[in-house]
């Protein structure tokens, strides 16, 4: 008898007590590169060998194609998806320079005839959403005509032009998003989001950087570092199998065609498609525009000069500049967040090698030493100083021109209680990952609409076992602060002392309030901007403010410039959780 994801989580909903996936049921792809793999040898593609997509023309063209795409001199050509543009690009995507209130027409063409992890495409997760009516059949499509969706992550669009999970690209045809770029210049990224195939085609290499320019940011120099000193930064982790291909572990269910696994976490760093890049760098400051556009791990990174942490300033997040630099020298980034940085090698003589390095555990719970489970990337990429004397201009102590309008003394139209769940099959192995307890499917988000221009607070309870980076579509928000609670109480007495079934439990979930311990702690100063994606930690309540509209603070600006109405999504932007139910819809009328 062949068993379906539901039928084998109702076998085992009686004796599963916890809601989070043990650690050592992540299943990393721990061994699959080929051992001695050198690094520091690979040159690190700059924006110019990215190739750069100049938005103000108006429109332009992508088209997602095959490729075979070299990470490494000793690795052989990786099979590998693309977006390409005129520089036909064999991974990833060029470079999209866009300007503030300059309209842009993005097509995207459908190129693909087969996946190059096609053996790990899970037909039960899309035969779920075709079940449920939404995709079309058959469910083993994705293998030989990949169902493909370009998400603006960050982007205040449309509806209709969002890029959401059921906004495919007709096989052989094309689709046309529209950004009328109505808000404050920041990095955004463009990135794949098709239904339950989106971790596997974001692996391969649909992503790219959207940079946005207004006045406090023309990217010509004159404020911020430019031109070559200015560098992106795209990370990624993979692991390879000895013929070059990309290796992505699978699950084995007896009677089960699941192979689904909770998160995946490579052995090899790649950084804008090169496997532990270098990067020669002139004695001046340099603006890396850093996206974590890994699948599950979070990166903690420092620029190390031997063992020693250079300072630098973090002067922007997801959503744009902060009103003024902030000195760092470690900063965290969840899967989907961004960080806009400036570090200066000055002063550090020629010859120098500054070490990217990160000490993340993964999967990522706390951040506490020793809290791993998947292979660990203590280097990403390393840049050496040279004697070229560089640019090194003071950094602007005021970085807008008009502040940050602060979201916390605002009037809130609702405040919503928002559950992350973890659910079991009968082993007590990871099932699915859920917002709410509620499926994707699941129609309870229509009963309570979003009204436009306003404000809400959204607090998110984890009760599971690792962090969350939960993502909105539409809008950027703000970090109010974040509570421990008492959350297995909480989850016992909102869905029961047992695995809660899904689609069940109140909905609405009740508010946290009786479970809250200690106070609450406010968001570290480079988290004071704009945010589209929030890591919600566990064992705690994240609470944030969210303007559903332009008009939403009564006039003030917000990094948003346009209200739409209609349907969008917010989810979990690990991609294995994503693919899985960790994402609900959300209707702003």
């Amino acid at each position: 008898m062949e068993l379906n994801r539901r039928q084998l989580f109702r076998l085992g909903a009686a004796s599963a007590a916890v809601l989070a996936f043990p650690a050592g049921a992540t299943t990393p792809a721990r061994a699959a590169t080929p051992a001695g793999l050198s690094r520091f040898t690979e040159p690190l593609p700059t924006m110019a060998d990215l190739g750069v997509l100049d938005a103000t023309a108006g429109a332009a063209t992508l088209r997602t194609a095959g490729t075979l795409h070299r990470y490494h001199a000793d690795l052989p050509p990786t099979p590998s998806l693309a977006y390409q543009g005129a520089g036909g690009q064999t991974c990833l995507g060029p470079v999209v320079v866009a300007r503030r209130g300059v309209p842009f027409d993005l097509t995207v063409v459908d190129g693909l005839t087969g996946h190059p992890l096609a053996g790990a495409i899970d037909t039960s997760l899309v035969q779920d959403a075709i079940s449920a009516g939404l995709l079309p059949g058959p469910a083993d499509q994705d293998r030989t005509a990949p169902r493909t969706a370009l998400h603006l992550h960050g982007g205040n669009t449309a509806a209709d032009s969002d890029g959401g999970p059921l906004d495919t690209v007709p096989h052989g045809g094309a689709r046309t998003h529209h950004y009328d770029n109505a808000q404050a210049a920041t990095a955004l990224w463009y990135h794949d989001h098709a239904m339950a195939t989106g971790r596997l085609n974001v692996l391969a290499g649909l992503a790219g950087l959207y940079l946005l320019r207004d006045d406090d940011d023309p990217g010509d120099g004159s404020r911020l570092p430019g031109g070559p000193y200015e560098v992106p930064l795209l990370l990624q982790d993979r692991s390879f199998a000895d013929d070059g291909s990309l290796a992505y572990p699978v699950a084995s269910v007896p009677g089960s065609p699941r192979t689904w696994v909770p998160e995946f976490f490579g052995d090899v760093s790649t950084v804008n498609g090169r496997a532990w890049p270098t990067l020669g760098v002139d004695r001046g400051r340099y603006r890396f525009r850093i996206v974590n556009a890994a699948n599950s791990r979070f990166y903690r990174l420092r620029f190390l000069r031997d063992a020693a942490a250079l300072p630098f300033w973090q002067i922007g997040t997801d959503g744009g500049l902060l009103d003024a630099p902030v000195p760092l020298d470690v900063v965290t980034l969840g899967p989907g967040e961004r960080a806009d940085l400036v570090v200066d090698f000055s002063d550090l003589p020629p010859g120098t090698d500054v070490v990217l390095g990160n000490d993340a555990p993964a999967p990522y719970r706390s951040g506490a030493p020793g809290d791993t489970g998947g292979p660990a990337l203590p280097e990403v990429m390393r840049f050496t100083v040279g004697e070229q004397v560089g640019t090194a201009p003071a950094l602007p102590a005021r970085l807008r021109a008009v502040p940050v309008t602060r979201l916390e003394g605002l009037p809130v139209a609702a405040t919503r209680t928002m559950t992350l769940v973890h659910a079991m099959d009968m082993a007590g192995g990871p099932m699915m990952a859920l917002l709410n307890n509620r499926t994707f499917a699941s129609a309870d988000y229509t009963t309570a609409p979003v009204a436009a221009d306003t404000v809400e607070q959204w607090e998110f309870v984890n009760g599971t076992g690792v962090a969350h980076p939960i993502h909105l579509h539409y809008t950027q928000f703000q970090v109010l602060d974040r509570q421990q609670a008492d959350v297995r109480s909480y989850s016992a007495d909102t869905y029961g002392p047992g695995q809660p079934m899904p689609d069940t439990g109140p909905y609405p979930p009740p508010p946290a309030t009786p479970y809250l311990l200690g106070r609450p702690r406010p968001p570290a100063a480079e988290e004071r901007g704009w945010k589209d994606t929030v890591v919600a930690l566990p064992g705690e309540v994240t609470r944030i403010r969210v303007p559903f509209g332009a008009g939403a603070a009564g006039g003030a600006p917000l990094a948003m410039g346009s209200t739409f109405r209609g349907e969008y999504v917010w989810h979990c932007h690990l991609l294995e959780h994503e693919d899985n139910e960790m994402m609900q819809r959300f209707v702003v009328r």
